[in-house]
């Protein structure tokens, strides 16, 4: 019952935690920017009628993914770094996020 986490448990732990922020950040920047987009081109009805929301929206959605990946990684290796993740995740897990001399 008292048995202690081990470095692959706490790693599988890390990374599914991972995947649930980058699912979750990624949903947010996406809606912010779409709804952003929509509420701006709603405000400027000539630029509106000049560009076609078939040929923005890839776009925004593009730069929405972007945007998602660079954030995603600067605050997880931030998190590593304040919670002192180094020596109690498995170093593969760590130099995906942190590409310094560990």
């Amino acid at each position: 019952m008292g048995e202690k986490m081990t470095t692959h448990d706490r790693t599988l732990i890390f990374n599914l935690c991972v995947a649930l922020f980058n699912i979750i950040l990624g949903l947010a920047i996406e809606l912010v920017l779409v709804g952003g987009s929509f509420i701006f081109l709603s405000k400027f009805p000539a630029i509106a009628n000049g560009i076609s929301v078939n040929v923005l929206l890839p776009f925004i959605l593009f730069a929405g993914i972007i945007l998602a990946m660079m954030l995603s990684v600067k605050t997880i290796s931030w998190a590593i770094k304040k919670f002192d993740l180094q020596n109690k995740l498995e170093q593969k897990a760590i130099k995906r996020y942190i590409h310094e001399e560990l």
